[in-house]
């Protein structure tokens, strides 16, 4: 069966058993070659989709830009009850129609192979136990948003180091998940939950910036033995994804950061353009050049990134209310006011 045919006046793209990076090429030249004409209507068939990982993800939010670039409504059917919660917890079904019925075959004759990787979707956020030092602000009771629900232009972002044959692919990733903290830069303080780096924990960072602390976090999006990701929060600087992911090229091992994202509101858009998209890029650096030296592998890291989607989504701007650098700040001085308070009282 040709990945894409014509029914009642719909393009229908029927995608992969596996809607993972290795089906990028495929799904985007099948849907390239599919001229629009006066055809406006796009269906994403599922039906036989048994895994779909975080890569596979970035897929369907890259499909979703183009065909609204093309003026195309799209519609997503097939997808077993699984697939309908991770389009919810990863903002597509705010980006199409999703077709509720749920599959006939594929992926609802049986458990998908990712069920066990993916965060359970919920309503808002709760923070879990967390280190003493840590904090908490800016993430509990929050939602998550993908890079379809952000302000700014939508970048994908690659970061790769090759460590030569010093450890596996998996135990790179293992490596990761375990010290993921300690590769950090100095003005960087991650702080995982007590479950880890399993689906579902959350992260909190309290971060230096140009202007100040901020407060806030990430939360587990997905995980298997060679990859994880995290999503963002409200109020985070970036509204979308980063995943974490090791390979193997020509008897090399590659360590590789690659985020799907854009600024979260106009005031983060505009530090951005003014030296914090450098910043934020320079984070990932220095993760990939920390572990490389773990692993006593002195290497460039390498960078390359692409704008997906060049337009400001101006129905966002509202996002500046959750912003967690202002409200880090009014934390910040309402703590110092405290304590001077306390101090007189004295």
């Amino acid at each position: 069966m040709s990945m894409v045919s014509v029914d009642n006046n719909a393009y229908v793209l029927h995608m992969p058993s596996e809607v993972t990076a290795s089906a990028e090429n495929a799904v985007m030249d099948a849907y390239a070659r599919s001229s629009p004409g006066s055809i406006r209507n796009l269906i994403l068939n599922f039906s036989q989709v048994e895994c779909l990982n975080s890569a596979g993800a970035s897929l369907l939010v890259k499909l979703y830009v183009q065909a609204k670039q093309r003026r195309q409504l799209l519609k997503a059917v097939g997808l077993s009850e699984h697939y309908q919660q991770v389009f919810v917890l990863i903002g597509l079904n705010r980006a199409m129609l999703v077709d509720l019925g749920g599959a006939d075959t594929g992926a609802k004759a049986g458990r998908p192979r990712d069920a066990a990787h993916w965060a359970k979707p919920v309503s808002r956020l709760k923070v879990p136990g967390m280190p003493t030092q840590a904090i908490n602000l800016n993430v509990e009771g929050r939602r998550v948003v993908g890079p379809i629900q952000g302000f700014g232009p939508m970048w994908q972002k690659t970061y790769r180091v090759r460590l030569g044959a010093t450890a596996t692919p998996l135990e790179v990733i293992k490596i990761l998940k375990e010290d993921f903290p300690k590769f950090q830069p100095p003005e960087n303080r991650f702080y995982p939950s007590e479950g880890g780096i399993k689906p579902g924990e959350v992260v909190l960072i309290n971060g230096s910036t140009p202007v100040g602390l901020i407060c806030t976090g990430v939360i587990v999006l997905y995980v298997d033995d060679e990859s994880f990701t995290f999503i963002t929060p409200q109020g985070h600087p970036l509204s979308g994804w980063v995943t974490f992911t090791a390979y193997e090229d020509e008897g090399c091992t590659v360590a590789q950061v690659q985020g799907l994202i854009r600024s979260g509101d106009p005031l983060y858009e505009l530090g951005f353009r003014v030296g914090g998209s450098k910043a934020q890029e320079n984070i990932w650096k220095h993760v990939l050049a920390a572990l490389a030296k773990q692993l006593g592998v002195e290497a460039q890291v390498d960078m390359e990134k692409t704008c997906i989607d060049s337009k400001l989504q101006w129905s966002a701007a509202r996002n500046v209310w959750h912003n967690a650098q202002i409200r880090t700040i009014i934390y910040s001085v309402g703590a110092r006011i405290r304590r001077v308070v306390g101090l007189v009282k004295r």
